[in-house]
């Protein structure tokens, strides 16, 4: 039952309860009816049911709605903080009508919001939601990062998320998800695992096999100054490659990439059992584990022969430095990160430095160390004669007289464990590990030092003229690239 009194502002009707609360507060003070900051819980406040709306000025808390006026403002009542997401009103913290806030779903593009949390697409500008674009400075939609990667968005920067290689500039995304400088180094083994130090090692010091570093300093009548890498190629490097491409290798060809020869196309694989027949013993000299030989490419039983497996995991052997590799096979991997095989020249300055008075040294490190060398004995400045050893053999690694690796694989080692020989420039396993393969002539190859017996002469030799009844690939001769 209601009165309705004329000359009340709107000429409202007012409830009995209404007038009966207006009654008590002028008998009991105003103050009884008004719940401001720090007066009385919110539970104690009275509504008036035809007060002011949240926001609104306020002296009393009659003046409001949810009774309560807080700081000269009418304050929501606990009830109406509850949301309803489906009663079609904005309630409770909703910044829209059943959206918004905690527990309403997120709002969709031109409703209102407070902050990105009540957006879908987690932008709220100027109090609206609105969609992603690739300079909102925020990662939405598809993007991999903030504003790059995805379908619209820009490339990514080295260093950024990315889900694929086609979400970096780069066109390289790791193992870890994360974009990279360069193709070849997109794996764990053989593309982060170059440096001083064998995994899992504490004192290990390891980074990007696809490191390079820059030689300035050779005379103008020399070529001047040209970036090499600071390691050799990885096993890993060219399953990097060779796996991109589902071992279709002429099909990357086909693409022109920059430096490529394109007379040697027709000379590369289609599919990963050429891949592996190409990287395979093949009658290659070295390259047959039951011979006595190794070879560092990972690949099933050869032909049908599980003898001729290695005795090492994929994983070991991708770390290592990349052998029994043909020379266009070894000029391919370079062009797939933009560079070219090493030349006679440039392989000569990097290990006979000129970083001390009175011109070339002997050997790569004595631009810093003097001290004598014996290439008899084992040297903590290279892997020379089977001074390296893979830790941590399998239980059921094969020996020949009880004694030694079947596998020779076991003295091959990874990249840069030999941080002491490093030439003036950085550049690691200049001498020893696996002798180069070198642009000069095709099939040609520099003598440096290698883990196996082989020392220095630095003479470009023709495989194909010195061992024409052997496939070219050999155990102790692998891959370094120039750019």
């Amino acid at each position: 039952m209601g009165l309705h009194f004329r000359g009340l502002p709107g000429d409202r009707t007012v409830s009995l309860s209404a007038l009966a609360l207006v009654a008590g507060c002028l008998l009991a003070g105003l103050a009884a009816c008004s719940s401001t900051s720090g007066d009385s819980p919110e539970d104690s406040a009275t509504p008036n049911p035809n007060g002011k709306s949240e926001g609104a000025d306020c002296s009393v808390g009659f003046d409001c709605r949810s009774g309560i006026c807080t700081d000269g403002k009418c304050a929501p009542s606990a009830a109406s903080l509850a949301s309803n997401p489906t009663d079609g009103e904005q309630n409770g913290d909703e910044t829209d009508i059943d959206c918004g806030g905690a527990k309403a779903p997120k709002c969709a593009d031109g409703k209102k919001c407070e902050g990105a949390a009540d957006c879908k697409n987690a932008i709220c500008t100027a109090g609206k939601c609105v969609s992603p674009s690739p300079t909102d400075g925020v990662k939405n939609a598809d993007e991999t990062d903030v504003d790059c990667g995805g379908a619209k968005a820009p490339k990514c920067a080295t260093g950024k998320s990315c889900a694929a290689h086609a979400d970096c500039a780069s066109d390289a995304c790791s193992y870890d998800k994360k974009c990279v400088e360069f193709k070849g180094c997109t794996g764990k083994a053989g593309g982060d695992t170059c440096g001083e130090g064998d995994t899992g090692e504490a004192s290990a010091k390891h980074e990007n096999c696809c490191a390079r570093v820059t030689v300035t300093d050779r005379p103008s009548g020399q070529g001047g100054s040209f970036s090499i890498d600071k390691y050799l190629v990885t096993a890993g490097r060219m399953r990097a490659f060779a796996e991109r491409y589902q071992g279709n290798l002429k099909k990357w060809a086909s693409e022109s990439p920059k430096g490529w020869d394109t007379s040697l196309s027709g000379t590369l694989p289609e599919n990963m059992d050429d891949v592996n027949i190409l990287l395979g013993p093949a009658g290659k000299r070295g390259c047959n584990v039951t011979g006595q030989g190794g070879r560092t490419w990972s690949q099933p039983a050869v032909d049908g022969d599980t003898a001729e497996k290695s005795d090492f995991s994929q994983e070991v052997l991708d770390e290592k430095a990349l052998n029994c590799v043909p020379w266009n096979m070894a000029a391919a991997v370079c062009a797939f990160d933009g560079g070219h095989l090493v030349n006679a020249a440039e392989m000569a300055w990097v290990y006979e430095n000129r970083g001390r008075a009175g011109g070339a040294t002997n050997y790569p490190w004595q631009w810093n160390d003097m001290s004598s060398y014996n290439p008899q004995n084992p040297d903590m400045r290279l892997v020379h004669r089977s001074s390296y050893s893979t830790p941590n053999p399998p239980a059921g690694m094969r020996l020949v007289n009880n004694q030694y690796p079947l596998d020779h694989a076991f003295w091959i080692a990874p990249p840069g464990r030999r941080p002491k020989g490093a030439n003036m420039h950085g550049v690691q396993d200049a001498a020893g590990n696996v002798m180069p393969w070198v642009r000069d002539n095709q099939g040609s190859f520099v003598w440096t030092q290698s883990w196996e017996q082989h020392e220095k002469n630095l003479k470009i030799t023709s495989w194909p003229q010195q061992f024409p009844a052997s496939p070219d690939g050999y155990y102790a001769i692998g891959v370094r690239c120039t750019y």
